[in-house]
């Protein structure tokens, strides 16, 4: 009877652990994924400027831009900037009871970070699953890049007001008429008429 017992108990912890693996597979990949859109952002603010990045971050969270410098100066790299905030709207969204704005939240972010937490163990310990972060720190990233994007064509705009194309057209243009005034002749004068002489005058008259 007792090994009976023992039997099922170790199908039922085997059973258990198998179910457990994919979660924690899981929670890897997303881990793996969140500090590869870190080095992203870091990337991307090298490229952006600083001043930049911390105008668009406050934008796009509704922050003053000084909160988001005072993190950046607290030593925190742009990414991981990017990730508590991705968190801490999430946080709000989840739990606006116990955090009604995005600064509460943000304190207890860091809090949990500053106890050596990974990013997983935080999600979790806050309540929610990882992947929904993720995607929200991707839909970051990516509404960050279509300013960066749309900067070097609003430079190009400025700074080149016509395309290589247009100027050799327009030195083409200015070469074939020139060209013209120099082949076309000079219109000869017409020569002056001669002044016709006056008929004599007949006798008797």
């Amino acid at each position: 009877m007792n090994k009976k017992l023992l039997i099922l108990f170790f199908c039922a912890a085997s059973a258990s652990l198998c179910i457990g693996k994919p979660t924690l597979a899981q929670s890897d990949a997303d881990e793996a994924r969140l500090q590869t859109m870190q080095r992203e952002a870091d990337d991307d603010a090298v490229k952006r400027g600083q001043k930049a990045q911390a105008e668009l971050l406050a934008k796009q969270f509704q922050l003053p831009t000084g909160e988001i410098e005072k993190m950046r100066n607290a030593g925190q790299g742009w990414g991981e900037v990017t990730i508590r905030l991705a968190l801490a709207d999430k946080l709000v969204k989840t739990d606006p009871t116990n955090f009604p704005s995005l600064t509460s939240a943000l304190e207890r972010i860091s809090t949990l970070r500053n106890d050596g937490k990974g990013w997983g163990n935080i999600s979790k310990e806050l309540g929610f699953k990882l992947g929904p972060v993720v995607s929200d720190v991707r839909h970051s990233l990516n509404e960050l890049r279509r300013d960066l994007r749309a900067e070097p064509t609003k430079a190009g705009k400025v700074d080149n007001p016509a395309s290589p194309g247009d100027m050799k057209r327009e030195t083409r243009s200015d070469h074939v008429e020139r060209v013209q005034r120099a082949e076309r002749p000079e219109r000869p004068q017409r020569p002056e008429r001669p002044e016709r002489p006056e008929k004599p005058e007949r006798n008797g008259r």
